[in-house]
C-alpha cells in the first residue's frame, strides 16, 4: 500500500472512532448540563379520620432529550419516600413508618396521550399533552401515609420526603434498542418538616 493510501487508512479510521467515541460522551453531557434540579416545593400532611393525608408540590423539570424520549414511548417513573421518624432524648431517632409510593408517565401512541398511573393502586388518568401530564404529576393529594395510632402525644414527630426520577424502565428488548435513555435518574434532597400537634 502506498503511503497515500496509508493516510487515507488513517484518516477513516481515525474519523470512524471519533464518530463512534463522541456521541455518548456528548450524550452523557447533555444529560448532565439540561436536567435542571428536581424537588421537593412544599409537603404537609392532615389527619381526616384517623390517618395522616399527605399533599406535596413537586418540581419536575424535563430536559427536552428526556421529553423526545417521552413522545417516543419511553416510560418516566416517579418513586416518591416518606420517612416518618419520632425524636428521642439521648439515643438515635426511632422509625416510624415508611412508605414508597410510584407513578408512571407514559406516552400512548394509539390514543396520542399521555397516561400517568399510580403503581400502587393502579388507577390511571390521561392527558392531552405532556405538560398536563407532568402538572398533575407534580401535585401529590390526599395520600394515605400514618395511622394517628402510631404518633405518641408529647413526642416530637418528623415527616421526610424526597423524589426520584428514573427514565427508561422498559423490557429488555426494548432497552437494547434505546439504550441512550438508561442514565437518566435524578433524586431530590430530603424535604423534612415536623408534624404540628
Amino acid at each position: 500500500m502506498t503511503t497515500r493510501g496509508m493516510r487515507s487508512l488513517r484518516f477513516l479510521l481515525w474519523l470512524f472512532t471519533t464518530l463512534v467515541a463522541v456521541p455518548p460522551f456528548l450524550q452523557e453531557r447533555a444529560w448532565a448540563e439540561a436536567a435542571p434540579e428536581l424537588g421537593v416545593r412544599t409537603a404537609y400532611v392532615q389527619l381526616v379520620e384517623g390517618v395522616y393525608l399527605l399533599n406535596a408540590r413537586l418540581q419536575l423539570p424535563l430536559s427536552n432529550r428526556v421529553r423526545a424520549a417521552l413522545s417516543d414511548g419511553v416510560p418516566l417513573s416517579l418513586i416518591l419516600e416518606l420517612e416518618v421518624s419520632r425524636a428521642r432524648h439521648y439515643w438515635l431517632d426511632e422509625s416510624v413508618a415508611s412508605l414508597r409510593q410510584e407513578y408512571q408517565l407514559q406516552y400512548q401512541a394509539v390514543s396520542d396521550r399521555y397516561v400517568v398511573r399510580n403503581v400502587n393502586s393502579g388507577q390511571q388518568a390521561s392527558y392531552p399533552d405532556l405538560d398536563s401530564a407532568l402538572e398533575q404529576m407534580a401535585r401529590i393529594g390526599n395520600v394515605p401515609v400514618l395511622d394517628e395510632a402510631l404518633i405518641r402525644k408529647g413526642y416530637r414527630h418528623e415527616f421526610s420526603l424526597r423524589a426520584t426520577l428514573n427514565l427508561g424502565d422498559m423490557p429488555d428488548t426494548l432497552r437494547v434498542l434505546m439504550f441512550w435513555t438508561n442514565d437518566y435518574h435524578r433524586v431530590s434532597e430530603w424535604y423534612t418538616w415536623p408534624l404540628l400537634q
